[in-house]
Order: C-alpha cells, then sequence, then structure tokens
C-alpha cells in the first residue's frame, strides 16, 4: 500500500509516507516525485558521464587529456545557465526542464550508436562520440537552470535537509543499481556492442525520468516564482558575503574534485591492471555506502547546520585520498578489497560534504533574484571543475611513464596526482573558517 497525503492538511504539513510506506517524509507526494525523477535521471548520467563512457573513449584511444576535456564538458557548460536565467521567467520551471532533459537524451542515443560503427577508424568514432558528448551538455547546461530555483521554490526551509537527504538517497540508488549492471554487461571479454547496450540503458533512465519530471508541481504563477527570476547584477549578489565566501570555498575544492570521475578509474585499468567489470562493481560501493547515512545526515544538517558536517566529509575525504596516493606509489598493494574500502569511505565523504553544502547554499540565498544567485554560483564553480582535470590531464601526458624511486615511494604520474589532490583537500579543510552559517539573509543592496 503506498503512502497517502491527508487531504485536510497541506501537502508540506501532512506529509507523504513513500512507496509502500516506507520512506515517510514531511512534504507531499508531488515533490516526492523529484526523488524518483533524480533516481532514473541517476541510471542515465552515472552512464553518460560516468565510467562506461570514460572506458569507452579510452578503448577508442584516448589520452589523459582528452579524457579531462570529456570530464569538463559538464561543469564548463552551466555557464550557459547564466543567460537561460534571464529566460527562465517567461516559462514554468517544470516545462523548461522538460524541454531540455528531452532533448538531451538524442545525443544520449548517438553516442549508444558509437560502438557499433566499427567499419570507421578509431578516431572518428572517438570525434563523434565527443560531439555526442558537447551536445549533451550543452542542452543540459542550460535546462539545469531551472531546478535548484524550483526545488529552492517548493521546498520549505525547515525541511530541506530531510530533502536532501532522501533524494541524494535516490540518486545514490539509481547510481548503485547502475554500476551493478554495467559490471554484469562487460562481464568477459569486451565487446563493442556491449558498451551500446550499457549506453542504452542510459537512454531508458533518461525516457522514464522524463515520466517522472511530468508529475512534479510547476511553479509558474506563484510570487516566489516572479521575485526568483527579478535580475540583479553580479556586483551586488556578490556583495553578499556568505554567498562570496561559499563561492570562494567552492572553486578551491572544485580544485579536488574536478577529475575524480576519469583519473582514478584511468589509474585502475592501465596501472593497477582492473578490467573493466571489477571497476564497475568496485564503484557500486561508492553509491552504497551514502545511501546508509544520508537520510540521517539530513536530520543532522536540518538540526545543527551545515558547517560541521562539511568539515567532518572533508576531513574523511582528505584520509582516503591520502590512502590513494599511498597505494598508487606503491606502499599499499592495489587488490579489490582496498578499493571497495576506498570507495566505501570515500563515499561517505563526498556524498555528507555534498549535502552540507547544497543545504548552505538554498540557505544563504535570498528570494530575490533567486534565479541569478544559482546561476552564477554553479558557473563560477564550474568553471574550476571544467578547468581543473583538462589541467591534470596535460600534466599526466607530460609526465608519461615516469617512475621515481624516493624512499619507499615509486613517484608515477598518478600517485602525483594523489598527492597534490589530498594536500589540496587539507587546505580546503582549514579554509572552511571563511564560511557563515546564516541566521537571516536579505538581498544585497545596489552597489
Amino acid at each position: 500500500m503506498t503512502g497517502r497525503t491527508d487531504d485536510n492538511k497541506s501537502g508540506a504539513e501532512a506529509g507523504y509516507r513513500g512507496f509502500l510506506g516506507l520512506m515517510p517524509v514531511p512534504y507531499d507526494r508531488g515533490i516526492f516525485n523529484f526523488h524518483w525523477f533524480n533516481f532514473f535521471n541517476a541510471i542515465c548520467f552515472q552512464i553518460i558521464l560516468g565510467a562506461p563512457i570514460v572506458l569507452l573513449a579510452k578503448d577508442l584511444g584516448a589520452n589523459s587529456i582528452t579524457l579531462g576535456i570529456i570530464e569538463s564538458f559538464t561543469p564548463l557548460m552551466t555557464i550557459l545557465q547564466l543567460p537561460a536565467a534571464r529566460h527562465l521567467g517567461k516559462y514554468s520551471y517544470r516545462s523548461f526542464a522538460l524541454m531540455g532533459w528531452g532533448l538531451r537524451s538524442v545525443f544520449i542515443a548517438t553516442s549508444a550508436i558509437v560502438p557499433l560503427l566499427s567499419f570507421w577508424p578509431k578516431d572518428v568514432r572517438l570525434g563523434l562520440l565527443l560531439g555526442s558528448l558537447f551536445l549533451f551538455n550543452v542542452i543540459r547546461g542550460v535546462s539545469s537552470a531551472a531546478f535548484l530555483p524550483w526545488i529552492t521554490g517548493i521546498v520549505p526551509g525547515m525541511m530541506r535537509g530531510r530533502y536532501i537527504g532522501v533524494d541524494q538517497t535516490f540518486v545514490y540508488g539509481g547510481s548503485l543499481l547502475t554500476m551493478l549492471l554495467s559490471s554484469l554487461l562487460m562481464r568477459g571479454q569486451i565487446e563493442p556492442w556491449r558498451y551500446s547496450v550499457v549506453l542504452g540503458i542510459s537512454v531508458m533512465g533518461a525516457a522514464v525520468s522524463l515520466l517522472f519530471l511530468r508529475l512534479i508541481p510547476d511553479a509558474r504563477h506563484s510570487d516566489a516564482t516572479a521575485a526568483s527570476s527579478e535580475h540583479i547584477s553580479i556586483l551586488q549578489m556578490l556583495s553578499l558575503i556568505p554567498f562570496r565566501n561559499l563561492i570562494l570555498f567552492s572553486l578551491l575544492y572544485a580544485t579536488v574534485t574536478g577529475g575524480l570521475s576519469v583519473f582514478p578509474v584511468e589509474y585502475l585499468r592501465m596501472q593497477a591492471q582492473f578490467t573493466p567489470s571489477t571497476i564497475f562493481a568496485l564503484s557500486a560501493a561508492t553509491f552504497f555506502a551514502p545511501m546508509l547515512i544520508l537520510q540521517w545526515l539530513g536530520r543532522i544538517v536540518d538540526l545543527v547546520g551545515s558547517l560541521a558536517v562539511m568539515r567532518a566529509s572533508i576531513l574523511l575525504f582528505t584520509m582516503v585520498l591520502a590512502v590513494w596516493f599511498a597505494m598508487s606509489a606503491g606502499l599499499i598493494n592495489p587488490d579489490w578489497k582496498m578499493v571497495l574500502f576506498l570507495n566505501f569511505t570515500g563515499g561517505i565523504g563526498v556524498a555528507g560534504l555534498n549535502l552540507a553544502s547544497l543545504h548552505l547554499g538554498m540557505s544563504i540565498v535570498p528570494v530575490s533574484g533567486r534565479n541569478h544567485f544559482f546561476a552564477l554560483s554553479t558557473v563560477i564553480t564550474s568553471l574550476g571543475l571544467g578547468l581543473v582535470p583538462i589541467l591534470w590531464g596535460a600534466i599526466l601526458d607530460l609526465l608519461g611513464g615516469m617512475d621515481l624511486l624516493l624512499g619507499p615511494f615509486h613517484i608515477r604520474r598518478h600517485s602525483i596526482y594523489f598527492l597534490g589532490i589530498s594536500l589540496l583537500s587539507l587546505v580546503a579543510l582549514l579554509m572552511t573558517r571563511i564560511l557563515i552559517r546564516p541566521v537571516q539573509v536579505h538581498t544585497p543592496q545596489s552597489v
């Protein structure tokens, strides 16, 4: 039996008990559809933006800088949120998102065809794959401008931590399912058609996610939507100190997370000699671990705020990165059990940081000009996330097959990468002192 909302109360007051009554939440069924949308959307993007596409590109001859470019597409194309934010007021959030999310699915389908074009040279197929990924991310970048204002507008502030915790649990659940399916499909000898099947799952996930997107409450005619679309200058936005400091911190931490989707996968495939099936299976732990704690973390963030959770998460992830360095430098044997443990604990650290950062951002952004605040924040942070993997890719290609022995350490291309991001993560932990937990945020005055 599914849960239902009490008709005598508002959805936010009465709540909804979730699928089969197993996941009660303090908001209504319409908002809950966001979770199902993100579950199937995760099935889509964990393939088209994750390890499967990285390994396909590698099989087509991609070097490290090409992998860095692939990683950079998603964050760099979010710069399109700035012009998109100016037009959000002309549409409802739902219709704007539906247009973009529907069109992007076309380019997932074209990517799925690429592995089957074996009669063409690998460099031609790689070029077609890059073109499809670029266009996919252009459309995604434009349409993603609708989501944060939409969610912030329909989820009351006192329950946003709970909402984010449940939502990310669904995201990680979809991601876990995707990695397990990919692992099964990629067992044994890797045939091109196997990549097409995996990418076909991404297409199906995108299609089902659209069905749930249509069921989410619209926000076209609300006063909050009109205020959110109000134009506000960049100088006005940056004059809000909590907002500015969060952007600076996020930009710093982008130097750590930019590249995490590609270079650890490259290390496991090329240096540690793991098979694609094993890499997918071990990646599943990254998504399983957060599912165990995210709803609890959501309640904690609502009670104590974001900063304590952010600091604990960064400390945990810094220690995980240090062990990755030790493994890539030859101090620890890179067996599957160690990688499983690192993916499990690292997944908890990243999930906690993402939840707390999103909660803090939703807390400090005012209603007036909200669309532009979220767009500017996403664009600036994403520029860092986009440039960092290209830079690391160039560095790793320059290092080539370097292997220097310094005491017990083998200084190789990937050990330099893991050492670098470990130190950057430690610096970011120290820099959390600039973050401000808001009591009440006002729209900045004109400057």
